[in-house]
């Protein structure tokens, strides 16, 4: 038995969705499975600088670009001086030098043409640029070799070009408004996205007890569903909220558009894997199939800290730099609160295009003192030091991070909203819920849930309530749900 785990992209700033695949790769190295991690979006950079980063191990790693070109996720090791090399042996090349930074070199070639070369922090090549008259003509990419060339007409892409390692072309792709048009692959003609996803997974020769489990199906899975369907099992994990509440009524439920298509064709998968109990209720009912709704967490922790000391009135939260987690709405409520703590700060762990502007609001509030943004970091032994975790999202399937502080100890603050938020937080136990609110209003709201945290010492009371919610979530209990789930059907 092979599990594949279905995703479309990955970048440094990594949403809740790889950290549970990640998370889901540990469980199964436990277990001794074989497990695979599927990525079908084209990435302009080498994958391996983000997979890297969130620890997979390559040989786990099937990008779907250069899988179909033969090519194994390796370095990238093509150099500055590679390059130009190739320049020197071509004739009447003659070329300058421009413009050297850390992250890019100018190679003036005449009045006309000239390459810019991108370089990874590494210093080794990531891709080209050839302009010719200001014009963008092609983008070569590059890992330890030709990766693929990018074709360009009226600054539009038109086509790109996979080689293999040793450079030799492989295949030929052309696109119409960024989106694939036609694919020429091993003398097949391909028409759109759907069909070159259909050719890949026929390539991956899955057999009758493989296992796919497909994590963002989004815009793939209806392409994918034929050539997978009563031919391998499948399953599907909701990482978000399944449905609009405000928009449902009786039987007509508003489905996320994200997991519509899987509801709709629930009967081919052997299950849909929900992260709590309280989504898998919500969903038994309204989605009324004989498909098993499964829970399982997306996180585990591996032990409970045993630290009894902290800071105190510090504040933590993490999470992607985002506009739908509310960081600012945190911000502002971190400064009212202030007024009546004095003691009381904040540490923001993270990256994502948010940044720039928290950075601005921070200073706009002169509170660059109490609130910091720390960057991406490994929060295991960070989060135990903090007084309490804090949260401003008003949506969380399920919410690692939270899991993650909970087993350090720490009570947390929370939107009563589902379902990460209710499944952890016992309300005046190990920390408080506020009600839902629009969000000028919010950061007053959430300042008085702050305020009355520390004056009800529920960073001293809640600690202990946390650790004990926490031994659910041990990894030998989340990887008995996952090995009841696999092995069971296996066996059949």
């Amino acid at each position: 038995m092979n599990i594949y785990s279905v995703n479309k992209g990955i970048g440094y700033a990594s949403s809740g969705v790889e950290y549970a695949q990640m998370y889901r790769k540990e469980i199964f190295d436990s277990l001794h499975f074989k497990d695979y991690y599927i990525f079908l979006n084209y990435l302009s950079r080498n994958i391996a600088v983000y997979t890297d980063l969130m620890g997979y191990p390559r040989n786990k790693i099937i990008g779907i670009y250069n899988f179909l070109s033969h090519r194994t996720t390796e370095n990238s090791t093509f150099t500055i001086e590679n390059f130009l090399e190739c320049l020197d042996n071509q004739s009447n090349r003659n070329y300058e030098l421009l413009n050297q930074t850390d992250q890019s070199i100018e190679v003036k070639i005449n009045q006309m043409d000239r390459y810019k070369i991108w370089l990874l922090k590494s210093g080794v090549v990531d891709r080209i640029d050839y302009i010719v008259n200001n014009s963008l003509v092609s983008v070569s990419h590059y890992d330890k070799t030709l990766n693929n060339v990018e074709e360009y007409h009226n600054g539009k892409l038109i086509k790109r070009t996979f080689y293999e390692i040793n450079g030799n072309p492989c295949y030929e792709q052309f696109y119409v408004n960024n989106e694939i048009s036609v694919t020429f692959i091993d003398g097949q003609i391909l028409y759109g996205k759907m069909a070159f996803y259909q050719y890949f997974f026929q390539q991956l020769n899955l057999q009758q007890n493989d296992v796919v489990i497909i994590d963002r199906p989004l815009d793939v899975i209806e392409g994918i569903l034929p050539v997978l369907a009563n031919k391998v099992r499948l399953f599907s994990v909701v990482h978000a909220e399944h449905y609009n509440e405000n928009l449902s009524k009786g039987r007509h439920i508003l489905w996320n558009n994200n997991y519509e298509y899987i509801f709709d064709y629930a009967d081919y998968f052997e299950a849909i894997i929900v992260a709590t109990d309280r989504q898998n209720r919500i969903l038994t009912q309204q989605l009324n199939k004989d498909t098993e709704i499964k829970t399982i967490p997306v996180g585990y922790i591996n032990k409970i800290s045993q630290n009894h000391t902290y800071k105190p009135f510090s504040m933590i939260t993490a999470s992607r730099l985002a506009i739908e987690k509310h960081i600012d709405v945190l911000i502002k409520a971190t400064v009212i609160a202030k007024t009546k703590l004095p003691s009381l700060t904040l540490d923001i762990y993270g990256e994502g295009g948010e940044r720039s502007k928290l950075e601005a609001l921070i200073k706009k509030y002169d509170a660059g003192n109490f609130i910091k943004l720390c960057g991406h970091q490994d929060l295991s032994k960070i989060y135990e030091h903090y007084s309490l975790y804090i949260s401003a999202s008003t949506s969380e399937g399920f919410g690692l991070s939270l899991l993650e502080a909970m087993g350090a100890g720490l009570p947390q603050i929370g939107v009563n909203v589902d379902y990460g938020n209710r499944e952890f937080i016992q309300n005046g136990h190990n920390g408080l819920l506020f009600e839902k609110v629009d969000l000028q209003t919010m950061p007053y709201v959430m300042s008085e849930s702050i305020v009355s945290f520390y004056e009800r010492h529920l960073d001293e009371t809640g600690r202990e309530v946390a650790k004990l919610k926490a031994k659910a979530y041990l990894k030998q209990n989340v990887a008995s749900m996952w090995s009841d789930l696999l092995e069971k059907g296996s066996e059949a």
